[in-house]
Formats: C-alpha cells, structure tokens, sequence
C-alpha cells in the first residue's frame, strides 16, 4: 500500500509555478503575500501607482538591470521544475536533441540551460513571460481580438474559451450585468474565431443538428473588436480572469474606459474569482472600482496608498483586518469618503453645503491668481458627531486631513475630545485646563449662551475665557482641526439672513468670491486650512 501511494506521489508532480513571498519597498516598508493575494496601489497623480507595477514585473526579470524606483527588493517562491514533461510540452516546441523554442516564438535553448535558469532562480524573458503578464492598457484593447485558427496558442484566453463552454456563459453572464448586452464567440467562423455582442439566439429554439442556423444567427450580431474601448477592455479583463493560467498578473488602471458602475463590478468580480494559484498586482485611480473590490469581501485584499516625497515613495499599508473595520462603516461605504485615497489632501466638513462653499472659495482663490488648485478633495459626513470616523479612516492611511467645524463643536465635550483623539491629539492637561475656563465661563451665563454664541464665535469671549480659547484654537490647528471663529459659516457674510442652503446659493451667485470684501475673512479661513 505504501509502495502504492509512493508511486502515485512521484506520478502527480508539482507544476512550475512562481510567486512573490515578500516585497520591500524603497521606504523600508515590507508586506508578505499569500498565492492568492491581491495588492491594491492607490495614490493621488505621480506617486508611482503605475510604476510599482512596473518594477515587480523587472525585478523577476534577470535580463532588466535598471534600477528599480518604488521597489527596494523582492523575495520569490519557485515550485516544481520547469523541465516536467506536460509543462514543457505545454509551453514550448522541441526542436529535437533536448533543444525547445516557446510557443510564443524567441530564441532556442536547450533543456539543461533552461533548468539551470530555474534553478538559480533567474528568469529572462523568454521563462518570465510563461509565469507574469502585465495587462497595461494598451494591450487589453487588442486581448480579445479574433483568434486565428491557424495559429492559436493554448494559451490564448480565446482558445481556451473555444474549448470551455461553461467558462464562455460565466464569462458572457459577466458582460451582460455590465453593458446589457451578451458575449458569444463564433465557434463557426472559418478563418477567425471572434467575440460578438449583442442578445444571444435562444440555444433551445435549436437542437444540434441547427448549430449550423445558430451560428448564422450569432455572425449577424457586432463584433467585439468594432466596439468601444469599455467593451473590449472589459472583456479582455474577464477573459484572462477565467481562462489565464499565469501566477502573477498586473493591472494597470483596469477603470479606463469604464463608467463607474462597470468599474465597480469589475472590482468585485476580479475580487471574488481571483484563482487560489494567482497573485494580483493592481494599480487603480478609481474609488469605484476600489469600492467593487471591497464589496468581494475577499479575505486577500491588501490596499496600499502610495504618497511621494521627492524621491522617496511612502506606503501606507491597510491589511484585510482593518479594511473590514473601516468597510463595516455604512458612512464610509455609501460616501465619496474613498477618493480621498487619490487626492493630496482631504477636509472634512459637516454637510455638503459645507463643502461647496469652502471648495469654491479655493478654487475661485486660485483662479485669480492664474494658478491651478492644489488637489484637495472636500467631503461631508452628515453632522459633526461623524467627522472623527472620517478622520480616523484616513489617517489610518495616512492621507493628510483636516477637518472643519462649526464653534459649538465646542459645547459637545465628548464629540470635541473623540474628534481629537482620532487626529491622534491626546486630551491633555492643558487643554483640559483651558477647556474647564471656557466651560465654567459659558455656564455661567446661563444654558442660552451657546445659541448665542454660536452666531459671533470666540468674540463672545472675554477675559480668561479668551486666552484659554486662543490656546484651544492654536492646539486643534496644530493637528488639523479648523473651528470656524466667527461662529458657523452663514457668518461669514450676516447681510445674508438665510438657512445654510439658500445662503450657499444666494453667495455664490451674488459674488466674485475672490474680490468680495465680505468675504475676506473666510478667504482668509480657508487659505489656513488648506495650508496656502
């Protein structure tokens, strides 16, 4: 018996197969992966999103000796050997003498060189090209096109769905959620097998004696390749995620073309079929497609924001733990709050009426100075009660924020203090002490004092009560957080006597933002806040 299960244990061999164990990035940072890993990159404009793709790519590569930019060094893990017959069989054509050419053609070696590459653990790009493919975004435009019947390689993602009917319907299920339409390849054509789009004739209206009349039926519909950029990137997205058989895959902003619900369902589709045997590098400027990745609630998911200082590229990393933490909150998964990812900067503020008044007031800053607003994404929470979850989130990947809030943030210890807390400030002494002089000062004047000064902000102050409120204020700037001195907005211009709403509209229409006299003070506000 043990003869037996010996043989049978020499009989199943292990496939060559090749995957990242760790990566070591140019900060010092270090993240281990599984072999089913899924690495997000996120980043505002010019971090190195793309460029990290690049360089796991080159650093499997031992032909590529360029330095690497946003990759100090990475470990890998080989498996099986590359000379096991199917393998070899599989992806190369044998010349005789022990002498192979890859099927995707390239220069002949010979078996022993090519174990001995495996062996050391040195790939070029003839070996590489067998294990990691890079989908750029180029290329996915061209992935589905017509194949050739008289030259298929097995490995091409259309063969395989010629050969995998099951597979074609996933695939074509897949397609129809995002454009409406099906996905139908033309097993009939003659020279050239393509992708149709379109409503799929009925398969029980014809038995299989018709697939003849069937096919005739499928050629009348469009071909993929005459399609627009979002249909073909998308299909060749799905294809390779159900028939590729490469270890490592990369994605270059897999949302080009895409509107965002179809990047969102890519996201989540890619997150919930990613093989147990495929590592995935993806590079993404979309919180739609990010949001589809976390809907997948895929236990893999490793989201890494890259933010650039000079030359140096910093990662912040935010493992499946506490994506789920943060994911768990309704607030940040049904808000904007995720493309704060992708900006410089973020300032929260309570409602978005909030937002568009500070927004336009920087923008219309800058527009007059002939300059270009700095990239600073302004989002809302619905209250103030909510700012330090949005806070909380951010920081926990490091994207620099701010918040603003009106003064009776103030009258709320315990909101005041959490909000605090969550920019990383400690509650301590002196502030208490402070705090305790404006507490004592208020009450004093009655329970109404609040109401009242919300409308005038720190000039209801006097006195002691003034100097603790200054020390306050100078200490929540220190960490980011902006309590509007003149009170709430709507007070930055009182000849307005309007609910926030119709006050935001009646400014913005009845002003030059940026000359008003009336608005110098919250120019000014606004100038410190975004650090101008």
């Amino acid at each position: 018996m043990c003869f037996k299960f010996n043989l049978l244990e020499k009989a199943i061999k292990q496939k060559p197969q090749i995957f990242l164990k760790n990566i070591t990035f140019n900060d010092g940072s270090r993240i281990k992966l599984n072999r089913n890993s899924i690495i997000v990159f996120t980043g505002p404009n010019n971090s190195g999103k793309s460029q990290v793709l690049k360089d796991v790519e080159n650093s499997l590569n031992a032909s590529y000796y360029d330095p690497k930019i946003v990759l100090k060094s990475i470990d890998t893990e080989f498996l099986g050997e590359i000379n096991e017959k199917i393998f070899l069989s599989n992806h190369f054509i044998s010349l005789g003498n022990q002498q192979y050419q890859p099927n995707c053609s390239g220069i002949s070696f010979s078996e022993e060189s090519l174990l001995s590459k495996w062996r050391e653990q040195k790939l070029d790009d003839n070996i590489l090209n067998l294990f990691v493919k890079r989908l750029c975004t180029e290329k996915r435009l061209t992935e589905s096109e017509a194949l050739n019947r008289n030259f298929y390689p097995e490995r091409h993602s259309l063969y395989r769905l010629y050969r995998n009917q099951e597979i074609e319907q996933i695939v074509s299920d897949y397609f129809h959620q995002a454009f409406g339409v099906d996905l139908i390849l033309n097993r009939f054509a003659i020279q050239h097998i393509p992708l149709h789009v379109g409503i799929a004739p009925d398969k029980k209206a014809y038995t299989m004696e018709m697939q003849n009349a069937y096919y005739e039926e499928v050629a009348k519909l469009p071909k993929l390749e005459d399609q627009g950029d979002g249909m073909r990137s998308f299909a060749s997205i799905l294809l390779d995620t159900f028939t590729s058989d490469y270890n490592i895959t990369m994605v270059d902003e897999p949302e080009a073309f895409l509107h965002p619900p179809q990047a969102r369902m890519l996201g989540k589709m890619l997150a919930k079929n990613n093989p147990t045997d495929r590592q995935l590098f993806i590079s993404t400027h979309s919180e739609d497609f990010l949001q589809g990745l976390l809907d997948a609630d895929n236990e893999n998911v490793t989201v890494i924001r890259i933010s650039r200082d000079k030359d140096l590229n910093k990662m912040s990393v935010l493992n499946n733990s506490e994506i789920k933490e943060l994911w768990g909150n309704p607030i940040l998964r049904y808000s904007n709050i995720l493309s704060g990812l992708f900006h410089e900067k973020v300032v929260v503020c309570e409602s978005d009426y909030d937002c568009l008044f500070y927004q336009a007031v920087m923008n219309a800053i800058f527009e007059s100075k002939n300059e270009i607003a700095p990239d600073i994404l302004f989002t809302h929470c619905g209250g103030k009660n909510r700012v330090k979850d949005v806070v909380k989130a951010l920081k926990a990947v490091n994207v620099p924020v701010a918040a603003i809030c009106d003064f009776d943030l103030l009258n709320n210890k315990t909101v005041f203090k959490q909000l605090a807390e969550a920019f990383g400030s400690k509650w301590n002494e002196s502030l208490q002490t402070d705090m305790k002089i404006i507490y004592d000062n208020t009450n004093a004047k009655g329970v109404d004092f609040w109401k009242q000064i919300k409308k005038i902000g720190k000039f209801g102050f006097t006195g002691d009560s003034a100097v603790a409120y200054e020390n306050v204020e100078k200490s929540c700037k220190s960490f980011g957080l902006f309590v509007v001195p003149f009170g709430e907005m709507e007070c930055f211009d009182k000849t307005i006597n309007k609910e926030k709403k119709d006050w935001v509209y009646e400014v913005l229409e009845k002003y030059k933002l940026a000359e008003e006299p009336k608005l110098k003070n919250a120019r000014s506000f606004i100038s410190e806040v975004v650090c101008l």
